[in-house]
């Protein structure tokens, strides 16, 4: 069956053109990300030019997520949350302290 571009176009050609508006030059690489990505893509042989489109948008998509945070990592990867960290962060005495203050309002020791 033939393709009439405009009603059955190349899935291929498809992905390429949204990953190359997606892509686009306002989303410039930093510096050294753009050495980077040339020293790696010269390695790279055989792909034609829809090939190093996705290649490109994986390899920024990548950096992208170095890039972030050490925090927005850490809660990704499920580091320490909420009492866990408190806890962790408190000293052996202070955490001491704060169960018997906490035994004392729970048995109401204090009054008696």
């Amino acid at each position: 069956m033939a393709r009439d571009k405009q009603h059955n176009p190349d899935p291929n050609e498809n992905a390429s053109r949204i990953v190359a508006e997606s892509v686009g030059d306002s989303d410039a690489l930093p510096a050294d990300a753009e050495a980077a990505w040339q020293e790696w893509s010269a390695q790279i042989q055989n792909v034609d030019e829809r090939g190093m489109t996705l290649l490109r948008a994986a390899f920024e998509a990548g950096h992208d997520a170095a890039a972030q945070g050490a925090a927005a990592s850490l809660g990704r990867a499920g580091g320490l949350k909420g009492g866990k960290a408190r806890a962790e962060s408190l000293s052996a005495t202070k955490r001491s302290e704060i169960a018997r203050k906490a035994a004392a309002a729970r048995w109401n020791t204090d009054n008696r």
